[in-house]
């Protein structure tokens, strides 16, 4: 099989910019030594080869980019690029940062033309006669609970399933909670933190005679 072969292809073929297969050469040559995408990651993986890495990425349809590590064999892959998260784009020493667009689709395999949908990733099937794969939840997705404040999140946090990230409350809301977001097998998140909004009008911020009204995380003052 084509994908097990490509998987295997030498590091050392990397560095030198000769893939051993020649539709991968676009992909190489766009390889960012020396760089990654920081706090913006889907799942890692261990003891895996830089093509492999990006294969993974291929088959889970939230992916847009890859972080590779080399002198541990580790794999980050990404809900964000280099474009769309720019300020999370940094300088890292023996990092490799590489993007889905830069390799072709048949990387993926059977994969390659699934119909995944955004919270799954696809695997291969080796011994099925009718189906060559199947679709399985990778992730809870981008937590969206009103108040949340995702800039607070650490390095090794990830939106994969039985990953976990740390969030606290914006401003104007008040937290509750230990402030860690757990994604469950289900592809839900469980929220271990509660961000409440903070009403500003019992203070009486308005002066002159203005009348304040609540909004969420904010309030206004009407003359």
């Amino acid at each position: 099989m084509l994908l097990f072969r490509i998987s295997r292809c030498p590091w050392f073929l990397i560095t030198v910019l000769v893939p051993c297969y020649g539709s991968l050469k676009p992909g190489f040559s766009q390889l960012q030594r020396g760089h990654r995408l920081d706090r913006k990651l889907i799942q890692s993986f261990t003891e895996v080869s830089f093509l492999d890495c990006v294969t993974e990425c291929m088959v889970t349809p939230r992916c847009k980019s890859v972080n590779y590590f080399k002198g541990a064999n580790y794999c980050e892959i990404n809900y964000e690029n280099k474009t769309t998260a720019e300020t999370n784009y940094m300088d890292s020493a023996g990092w490799v940062y590489s993007e889905r667009g830069h390799w072709p689709k048949e990387l993926a395999g059977a994969c390659s033309n699934s119909t995944c949908e955004i919270n799954q990733t696809c695997k291969h099937k080796r011994h099925s006669e009718d189906k060559f794969f199947e679709c399985v939840l990778s992730d809870c997705g981008i937590p969206d609970q009103k108040g949340i404040n995702l800039n607070t999140t650490r390095r090794e946090d990830a939106i994969g399933i039985h990953r976990r990230i740390h969030a606290s409350c914006a401003e104007g809301y008040s937290q509750s909670g230990s402030g860690q977001l757990i994604c469950q097998s289900n592809g839900k998140w469980k929220y271990n933190s509660v961000c409440e909004d903070i009403d500003e009008c019992l203070s009486n911020p308005c002066q002159n005679g203005g009348t304040c009204i609540n909004n969420d995380g904010s309030y206004t003052c009407n003359v």
